[in-house]
């Protein structure tokens, strides 16, 4: 029995050291979990807190899905140095941010969409603050092409056909016809810099973040920095009378070699091109989305993927496509001339989606212009090359008022604050009331003017063929209009005797232009690939 009994102790014993281990291991067991489940949580927090506080919000919104106008490109560029002049702008400029944007306009029709033709107060008293004079390319021996009409003695100067000078603050940004693009203090009255190129820059100049691009006659796709240094250039096939720009981190330009380029604004390469056995490219590209639309010079209409330059749609708008189309909530509004016998001119509504016929209206003339809309107003306004400026409806393309200006007109106009501001082929310079028509003022200068006006920060900045660029501002004294320059009086009963008398002249220190082998457009050296220069950083 007490064998028995000794053994049933010892069981008991064991069994109950059994429970107590098990015990133990249950609760290491849950110990560990409840640390490791501890752990896992507090990573995942430490990792969102992360990723809402450090990253950049580019980094949590695809940018490319985004139907609102691009942020600024910022590229990596030179600081400013203790050498730099003092007038030279500053090496980075946020507009959306640091600047009024009444005062800033960076490129043709002021957005990627080609829909804001100007910004800011109009003068109302005119005056003329100060000139500037460009200066005169001839047309070399190796760069003759295009029209039989060009010889070596053909002069290239001033601001051409789509010529906008672009503004950021208190500078003045823009190409000319004599092959250099200058930086002008407005403020200051004086030049900042100038930048040399192999022929002459007919088109708008655009800046996005800290750089300028621009095409030109030279067969290049150019950037350099606001500094004037020279970033990175890409040689095409011919040259290029549209105006760049920039959306998303990528860069897109037409080309006379009848295809439209998208590029890489940091290192000029060449990302995608396309085109058919088409006509040239002479307009500016549009963006409408994810999409870029550009017409040529046979009439053909393409609306591609903007980032893989596929098509979309194709449209036939009937004649050679110079105006630039523009972009506003779902349409397309763009005009075209049929050609130079038998000349007729159309301007279309189209759906952006889709490329489908909204309406249309035909002239007696062509087209050259681009047109500028103001969709608060149902405006839509345009001048034609029978002399007559229409504003229009947007919704129908019924006349809202016409205005007869004496001459053909291909420069683009701008409108704000109430008035609409555009140049003619006899040298004058209208400011029209908006919603009647009727001219508020005149500025009558000695050349046609092609170009389309710069309005912004209360000043109008234009250039005519005869080389001169203007600044015109508000008269803030009580002195009258100057007759040499201005008409208020309508209809005009003469015109202006430019006496330059007591009106500021900007000093131009560059040399007159030379030629160059390298714009022969049936040269393909180096074809497509960039060429760096010093204000460049990989």
């Amino acid at each position: 029995m007490a064998d028995k009994g000794t053994e049933e102790l010892r069981q008991r014993i064991m069994q109950q050291r059994r429970q107590a281990r098990s015990r133990q291991l249950s609760q290491l067991l849950w110990r560990s979990m409840a640390f490791f489940a501890a752990a896992a949580v507090t990573f995942v927090v430490l990792l969102l807190a992360a990723w809402l506080l450090d990253w950049p919000s580019s980094a949590r919104t695809p940018q490319a899905d985004a139907p609102d106008p691009p942020d600024e490109l910022t590229l990596p560029g030179d600081e400013p140095s203790d050498e730099d002049p003092p007038a030279k702008p500053p090496a980075s400029t946020e507009p959306a941010t640091t600047a009024d944007t009444s005062s800033i306009l960076t490129m043709f029709r002021g957005n990627p969409q080609r829909s804001l033709s100007g910004v800011g107060p109009v003068p109302r008293q005119p005056k003329l603050l100060w000139r500037f004079p460009t200066r005169t390319k001839y047309e070399g021996a190796y760069e003759q092409r295009g029209s039989k009409k060009l010889t070596a003695s053909s002069p290239w100067s001033g601001l051409g056909w789509t010529g906008q000078p672009v503004r950021l603050g208190q500078y003045l940004y823009f190409g000319s016809a004599d092959s250099y693009v200058y930086c002008i203090n407005a403020d200051a009255q004086k030049l900042s810099w100038y930048y040399p190129n192999h022929h002459c820059v007919k088109g708008s100049i655009a800046v996005f973040g800290d750089y300028i691009y621009h095409g030109g006659r030279d067969n290049k796709i150019h950037c350099y920095n606001l500094q004037g240094k020279m970033v990175w250039e890409t040689r095409t096939g011919n040259d290029m009378d549209s105006s760049p720009v920039v959306h998303y981190g990528l860069g897109y330009i037409g080309g006379e070699d009848k295809y439209i380029y998208c590029f890489d604004p940091k290192t000029g390469e060449i990302v995608w091109k396309y085109g058919k056995a088409g006509g040239s490219f002479e307009c500016s590209p549009c963006i409408a989305g994810n999409t870029v639309v550009m017409g040529n010079s046979r009439g053909e209409l393409y609306c591609v993927d903007r980032i893989t330059g596929d098509m979309r749609w194709q449209f036939n708008t009937r004649g050679d496509t110079d105006s630039t189309p523009i972009y506003h909530d779902g349409r397309l509004y763009v005009s075209c001339a049929t050609g130079d016998e038998g000349e007729i001119g159309y301007l279309w509504c189209l759906s952006a989606a889709s490329g489908k016929e909204i309406w249309h209206r035909q002239f007696s003339r062509g087209f050259w212009a681009t047109a500028a809309l103001n969709p608060e107003k149902d405006r839509l306004y345009i001048g034609n090359n029978n002399g007559t400026f229409y504003a229009l409806s947007m919704e129908t393309g019924k006349d809202h008022w016409t205005r007869y200006l004496y001459t053909r007109i291909w420069g683009s106009a701008a409108v704000t604050d109430g008035c609409v501001v555009v140049g003619v082929r006899d040298g004058r310079m209208w400011c029209l009331d908006e919603n009647s028509g009727k001219p508020i003022w005149m500025f009558d200068a000695p050349f046609d003017i092609d170009a389309t006006p710069c309005v912004a920060a209360g000043q109008i900045i234009i250039g005519d063929q005869g080389g001169w660029v203007y600044c015109i501002g508000e008269e803030d004294t009580n002195e009258s209009v100057n007759r040499s320059w201005f008409v208020t009086k309508f209809p005009p009963s003469y015109r202006t005797n430019h006496n330059a008398s007591g009106i500021k002249t900007i000093n131009n220190p560059a040399a007159p232009p030379r030629t160059y082998m390298d714009t022969s457009s049936s040269s393909r050296e180096n074809i497509f690939k960039p060429v760096y220069g010093p204000g460049y950083k990989p």
